[in-house]
């Protein structure tokens, strides 16, 4: 169990580097994934479940929809 949690803390620092240096808008998108669902497992380990899910829930469902739809129009080349 210590293992995983040092695993999620690993890749919630690595998921906020890929969101600081941000060297493509997807590779942003994709380190704010992985820094969330590190998040969400690294607050289930501790053993607040409901809280944990609800913040998963709220981030993914909202916050990375605005993210995507902000790819998709930056990328769009017309």
């Amino acid at each position: 169990m210590t293992y995983f949690v040092l695993f999620l803390g690993l890749c919630f620092v690595l998921g906020g580097l890929a969101v600081a240096s941000n060297p493509s808008l997807y590779s942003g998108e994709v380190g704010l994934l992985l820094a969330s669902i590190a998040g969400y497992g690294l607050l289930l380990s501790l053993g607040v479940s409901f809280v944990s899910l609800v913040l998963f829930m709220v981030y993914l469902g909202g916050m990375s929809v605005d993210c995507v739809y902000s790819l998709s129009l930056v990328a769009d080349p017309f």
